[in-house]
């Protein structure tokens, strides 16, 4: 019933049809117990292209875009095609079978998208079990496919295969953009692409982007040659080291300036961003570090993946006397008492948050630092 109420809001509103194909493949996943979901589209020459996905942007593009495959397969025929086990694949595609197990996935299931009797592209699903869908749970997924046809083509009226081409350019586009942001992250950040992928979905769900726009702001903000100055964007990553300590303070009070921080909070803002770098680089050989402005706040997040604070530590509240081992964290709490600091055993975090001048009557608080 949810589901229901969910796109029918969708529908009837202003058609939003990336949020609609979002949603949908999200629900899938949901819904059906699957890993990933995605919806293909048929271009001018009948290649299948990956429309929308879940996870929202998904390193198995190959995978989905495979011709020899279950997808393939549907849209050649039209019918609903499923591979129960792709340990012992049906010959037709051993090659994506492998590629699927690679993946972590066991079994595979491609439903088609109709218009009019025309088989316009392929809704699919990948799950990491062996095993058929029940009968009552390929009614729902090709439930799922019908809509995701329906939006498509209540998005414009005219032809729809204008419609899908302008559809498809665009994720394209936006593909494109996830792949240079992902690109520029992992050498500011030190970090493997994958790990960089990760680091901009925390950014996009911190700030309330879509991946798209999230990666835009990144390609057009971040690389050290974008232009600094009032009204310039303040976004900065990178990576923390004895090297880049100097480097990185620099560019920090940069971007302060840009956002029109300065005196007072400006100077206690870099001394508790300076501490906490400080720590990244003394006790785990390193870090990351963010900064970025949202909702009326400059706000910057150190990262690193050390051993963590000790079991059971707490950050002190007295003046360290003599022993000076985290005194970092107890004057980053001294400067910001809501800064957000947690630590695993696979790394320490701290988010602090400094409200920009013409917001600076409201209390500090870290506790947003998702919104």
């Amino acid at each position: 019933m949810d589901l229901l109420v969910e796109l029918s809001d969708i529908l009837v509103s202003d058609l939003d049809v990336d949020k609609l194909l979002q949603k949908l493949t999200n629900r899938c996943i949901d819904l059906l117990d699957a890993q990933a979901a995605g919806v293909m589209l048929a271009g001018d020459r009948g290649t299948l292209r990956l429309l929308a996905a879940a996870p929202e942007y998904t390193t198995w593009v190959d995978l989905f875009e495979a011709p020899a495959s279950p997808i393939g397969w549907c849209f050649t025929t039209g019918l609903a095609v499923a591979d129960a086990d792709l340990d012992i694949p049906d010959p037709r595609w051993t090659a994506f079978a492998r590629q699927a197990r690679d993946g972590g996935f066991r079994s595979a299931v491609a439903l088609p998208m109709r218009v009019r009797g025309e088989v316009i592209g392929v809704f699919s699903l990948f799950r990491d079990r062996p095993g058929w869908l029940t009968a009552e749970e390929m009614r729902l997924a090709q439930a799922l496919a019908n809509v995701s046809t329906i939006g498509l083509l209540m998005q414009h009226d005219q032809g729809y295969r204008a419609t899908l081409a302008a559809q498809a350019q665009r994720v394209l586009s936006g593909r494109v953009a996830v792949e240079q942001a992902r690109g520029i992250l992992a050498e500011l950040l030190g970090v493997d692409v994958d790990t960089a992928l990760e680091e901009l979905r925390r950014h996009a769900s911190r700030t309330g982007l879509d991946l798209g726009a999230a990666a835009d702001e990144v390609v057009g903000a971040i690389p050290l040659t974008a232009e600094v100055g009032p009204g310039k964007p303040v976004l900065l990553a990178h990576r923390i080291t004895m090297d880049t300590l100097a480097a990185v303070r620099t560019l920090v009070r940069q971007r302060m300036t840009s956002a029109g921080l300065s005196g007072f909070a400006a100077d206690t803002f870099m001394l508790a961003i300076h501490e906490a770098a400080t720590n990244a680089e003394e006790h785990a050989d390193g870090g990351r570090l963010w900064l970025w402005r949202h909702d009326g706040s400059l706000w910057c997040e150190i990262s690193d993946d050390g051993p963590g604070l000790p079991a059971g530590y707490r950050v002190r509240t007295d003046a360290p006397a003599g022993d000076f081992r985290h005194a970092g964290l107890w004057l980053i709490r001294r400067i910001y008492p809501d800064a957000e600091i947690t630590s695993t055993a696979q790394g320490t975090r701290v988010v602090l948050r400094q409200p920009l001048p013409d917001h600076s009557g409201g209390p500090f608080s870290a506790a947003g630092a998702g919104e």
